[in-house]
């Protein structure tokens, strides 16, 4: 009986402790990264913050977190290659869905032409 009790104990407090854990139904891009444009031969790597994506769960449920969270059941991939000037798109994945999102990578020269005739985005 002894045995018993401490089993079901056990088996309790392994559920308390994972807790239960809601399936991820979809994800979608809510806010892009701060930095869209990349210096071509200077900047290596992606930038993703400032970025968030929205989870939907199994029950309906959604929730906000920052793309630069390090979250199991969120893939980034892109094949960016930061030497060579052009468009590239960057594809946001939890298994079920994905979205995407495009970044620019500019020659040096393109970036001093608009310091040069101080262009004014608005």
């Amino acid at each position: 009986m002894k045995k018993l009790v401490f089993l079901l104990y056990l088996v309790t407090l392994i559920i308390l402790l994972t807790g239960c854990t809601l399936a991820t139904e979809g994800v979608t891009i809510t806010k892009y990264p701060d930095r869209l444009i990349y210096i071509a031969g200077y900047d290596t790597e992606l930038d993703l913050t400032g970025g968030e994506v929205e989870f939907l769960f199994s029950d309906k449920s959604t929730r906000i977190y920052s793309m630069y969270d390090n979250l199991p059941t969120l893939r980034i991939s892109h094949e960016i290659d930061f030497n060579i000037p052009g468009v590239y798109i960057v594809k946001i994945n939890n298994y079920k869905n994905d979205d995407s999102f495009a970044i620019q990578v500019v020659e040096a020269d393109y970036i001093e032409n608009i310091i040069n005739q101080n262009v004014k985005f608005e």
